[in-house]
């Protein structure tokens, strides 16, 4: 059975795909920088605390924690800067990273829920984990609709929102002229 992931035109259904990308880039860049200022301090006076990445949790080291968290900025930089440039080796190297950094905890999550004997927590635990699972992949799909977006255009193609309402598609010539489908208004 063949199943195809969803092409995104927008995002959260209000923001363009390209503005909403930078805004979850630099969301994700803003959170990442301070859990790794948590975690340095953490692992500065020598304070215990539950490892959290991506909303799962799992036992490793604070000094890992710092670790990972810094990878994630490089990342999240990586990711901005390629869209801002429109360059799809930035992005596909993020969205390859935002692939692995979210199989590889869901997988280290689940292995961890089995250590766990109380079931309240294992459900609160659960939730957590879902709903950023969820945030994850909805970004994923997002990035990856982005990159199929800059590979079918090329570099000099613009996007006119009332030719896209008018016509019902979105196709610009490549240099730069809009094709003569468009209808245009008729005097009464």
């Amino acid at each position: 059975m063949y199943c195809d992931w969803p092409q995104l035109g927008r995002c959260c259904f209000c923001l363009p795909l390209r503005r909403g990308v930078l805004t979850f880039g630099y969301i994700n860049l803003l959170f990442s920088a301070f859990l790794v200022g948590v975690y340095s301090y953490s692992v500065h006076h020598d304070v215990n605390s539950i490892s959290m990445y991506h909303g799962m949790s799992f036992s490793l080291p604070a000094e890992l924690c710092v670790a990972i968290y810094c990878l994630e900025v490089i990342f999240n930089a990586v990711l901005i800067y390629g869209t801002h440039k429109r360059s799809t080796p930035h992005i596909r190297v993020f969205y390859y990273f935002a692939i692995a950094t979210t199989i590889a905890p869901m997988l280290m999550t689940i292995l961890d829920y089995t250590n766990y004997s109380h079931i309240g927590l294992v459900l609160e635990m659960a939730l957590l984990s879902l709903s950023s699972l969820f945030l994850n992949l909805y970004l994923i799909t997002l990035v990856r609709s982005l990159l199929r977006k800059l590979d079918m255009e090329g570099p000099n193609l613009y996007d006119n929102p009332l030719h896209q309402i008018v016509t019902g598609e979105a196709k610009v010539e490549h240099n730069g002229i809009y094709n003569n489908t468009t209808v245009e208004p008729v005097d009464v």
